[in-house]
């Protein structure tokens, strides 16, 4: 029976290991240059800039009824910092920093997009057959 338990768990250490290698290689492209950040306010593009490791700096994005978000951009990261919206789901999402990430503000109507390279963001990312 002690052979078996050896087995059992060098056989799992070994799915552990490939499961987090697979974990490791399928997070998609680091964070890096080429990279945009895009920020929509009522479905409209409302700012695009580069997102780059010097960037630094805070935008503020009201409506005319007095709602706010604050945008902050820092080493190569962008997040909503503050809104006054109800939930704050926009600001536990947390920074941004590979391509395809995105935080929605859904009562204040913002969202913010970190935009890759066109040959990264035009692949295909599965086929289902």
């Amino acid at each position: 029976m002690k052979k078996l338990d050896c087995y059992l768990t060098i056989v799992l250490l070994a799915l552990i290991l490939v499961s987090l290698a697979a974990l490791y290689l399928l997070q998609g492209r680091p964070a890096g240059e080429n990279l945009t950040v895009e920020i929509y306010k009522n479905g409209r593009l409302y700012r695009s800039m580069l997102l780059a490791e010097n960037s630094a700096g805070e935008i503020k994005i009201s409506d005319s009824e007095g709602h706010y978000n604050l945008v902050e951009l820092k080493e190569g990261k962008v997040r909503i910092k503050e809104a006054d919206c109800p939930n704050q789901v926009c600001v536990s999402t947390g920074w941004l920093s590979k391509p395809g990430q995105i935080s929605v503000c859904a009562p204040n109507k913002l969202k913010v997009i970190v935009i890759g390279p066109s040959e990264w963001t035009d692949r295909v990312d599965t086929i289902t057959y």
